[in-house]
């Protein structure tokens, strides 16, 4: 069986043959379900879609294509990545990260990335050096145009070359069942134009001492811009509670003030 699917992309909603004409084209129901489930991973991660949000499964078959029996095949797998959650009755929605899980989720990223950080310094190749340098420019660039797509591939591509040059495979392995929550997490930081001055400065120390092959300054610069990353998520998370409850407050005070 077949089945067609006509997926969008930013700014076209739409295939193209290469040359900018949108098209359809047929796709076996397993590749069908692996793109309807890379768009809207993609959606979610480009903030498309913010956490909290119900998933209308309406709206996301006539965008992709798929079927109904295809898309809930393609949202159980994203569902498995921790990016969006089911509940009774509603249906999908975007996870909301809670803090205890961002705290746990940094707990793993700072044992990780911190000891990829060293063994990057003594692994890897002088054109990963070369690389990982190249990679901080196409974030700094990212940033200074405040283009958000640019900077979420320029850091994954950092991050990509640092696990890469650490010549320890099991390290991304073993950030492979949260890399989901962690994409999603950097693209709300970033959201922020004064974190993603922040994170520029963090990530600049730490490059710099990647191609100095400091391996005591390099963990330093890698836990010093983890700590601030989930610092800031925690700050961001706390002020969206409260501006939720002064929302609720100012809606009907006396409901709010029995409530609290």
């Amino acid at each position: 069986m077949r089945a067609i699917i006509n997926l969008p992309t930013k700014g076209s909603d739409q295939l193209n043959d290469g040359q900018g004409h949108p098209h359809t084209r047929p796709l076996p129901e397993t590749s069908l379900r692996e793109s309807t489930q890379a768009w809207i991973r993609e959606a979610i991660l480009g903030g498309r879609y913010q956490a909290g949000e119900k998933l209308i499964e309406r709206e996301l078959s006539e965008m992709t294509g798929a079927s109904r029996s295809i898309l809930r095949e393609a949202m159980s797998h994203i569902e498995a990545r921790g990016l969006i959650v089911r509940q009774s009755f509603r249906g999908f929605t975007v996870a909301q990260i809670s803090v205890r899980s961002i705290f746990e989720i940094f707990e793993l990223r700072t044992s990780v990335e911190t000891l990829a950080a060293e063994l990057f310094t003594e692994r890897a190749s002088d054109q990963e050096v070369t690389e990982i340098g190249a990679a901080f420019r196409a974030i700094e660039a990212g940033i200074n145009a405040s283009d958000l797509k640019k900077i979420r591939v320029a850091k994954d591509l950092f991050f990509t070359i640092l696990f890469s040059g650490c010549r320890n495979a099991e390290i991304r392995r073993a950030l492979e069942n949260v890399i989901d929550r962690i994409l999603y997490l950097r693209t709300q930081l970033m959201i922020d134009p004064r974190r993603r001055q922040d994170s520029l400065v963090e990530m600049r120390l730490l490059t710099e001492a990647l191609q100095d092959r400091n391996r005591i300054e390099a963990r330093a610069a890698s836990l010093a811009h983890l700590e601030s990353a989930r610092d800031a998520l925690v700050a961001q998370l706390s002020a969206a509670a409260k501006a939720k409850v002064a929302k609720a407050t100012a809606k009907s005070p006396l409901k709010a003030l029995k409530n609290g």
